[in-house]
């Protein structure tokens, strides 16, 4: 699967040609499959059909194609298998776009990387037909919809970076963003969340620890090399207008970064231990679609 290597800015157009990419891995549908991709729970993107309910008796008018015959066979009478069809799933992103993830020493920036990922899995998520929603977070506020198109989720990715977007403006974003999901998501649904998870913490987790029961949840924390292997070295970053040069010398610093990511990425596997989430790290330099689709995919495509 192709990326466009170092990119360090957000293109609409970019972000439209993931389209055809996501249609191209989309394999048909070859029936009702449970696939798993987030270790015990369901692929988001199986391909949906009927699932079997329970058997009854047999009424004068059931598709005799669907009669049971163990059943019948063993109580000595005619049962009929039912179904229920699937109901429209939710498909939910979580994109982060605040200014800590405009950031990387190797590969794409980390915002570049969440709104590929979202873009690309919306895209797949629309050709299943499923429903989509998002929130997305800047250092403004968060701007959110439940009901949107793949287009529509884009779309606001991009504008956020442009400023022509309405934010609500909150204190603690993830705080806002939790609850908020909390009020959102439906059964069944499944949602991505794209960050550096730098102020994620336990009451966080908390607050979506419930929604475990009907909801899956794929946490995919973007980091880069710096943040574990702090080079001894003096270092120089610049946001295009102002730079910051820092001493990296001395082992103590170099240490203290390692320990920050360490402590973050411990907290969510914990979590994701604890409640069934899935959990897909994603390295900045990494193929990183290539990695959400077969990690999604897990069982159906290897």
């Amino acid at each position: 699967m192709s990326l466009p290597h170092h990119s360090t800015r957000i293109l609409l157009k970019d972000l439209i040609a993931l389209k055809s990419q996501a249609e191209l891995f989309m394999l048909p549908p070859t029936g009702k499959k449970s696939t798993t991709g987030f270790g015990s729970t369901y692929s988001p993107f199986k391909s949906r059909g009927l699932d079997f309910q329970e058997v009854r008796v047999y009424q004068p008018g059931d598709d005799i194609r669907q009669i049971d015959w163990h059943v019948t066979a063993k109580y000595g009478k005619p049962f009929t298998k039912l179904y229920t069809e699937e109901k429209e799933r939710t498909i939910f992103f979580v994109v982060d776009l605040r200014n800590n993830m405009h950031f990387a020493t190797h590969g794409d920036f980390k915002d570049v990387i969440a709104a590929r990922l979202a873009a690309f899995m919306a895209f797949m998520a629309e050709h299943q037909k499923d429903k989509l929603g998002y929130i997305i977070i800047t250092d403004e506020g968060i701007t959110s919809s439940g009901d949107a198109d793949a287009y529509g989720v884009l779309t606001p990715m991009f504008n956020a970076l442009t400023g022509d977007a309405k934010y609500t403006q909150v204190a603690d974003p993830f705080n806002a963003i939790c609850r908020a999901l909390t009020q959102l998501l439906p059964r069944g649904a499944f949602t991505f969340l794209f960050s550096d998870f730098y102020d994620w913490n336990a009451t966080h987790t908390d607050i979506l620890a419930p929604l475990s029961e009907k909801t899956t949840f794929l946490f995919c924390p973007i980091y880069d090399e710096l943040e574990i292997h702090l080079p001894d070295d003096t270092l120089s970053f610049s946001d295009g207008t102002d730079t910051l040069t820092i001493s990296a010398h001395q082992s103590k610093l170099r240490q203290k970064f390692y320990d920050d990511w360490k402590q973050r990425t411990q907290m969510l596997e914990t979590a994701a231990k604890k409640y069934g989430w899935g959990l897909l790290p994603i390295k900045t330099d990494s193929d990183y679609l290539a990695d959400i689709s077969h990690f999604c995919f897990q069982g159906r495509n290897g």
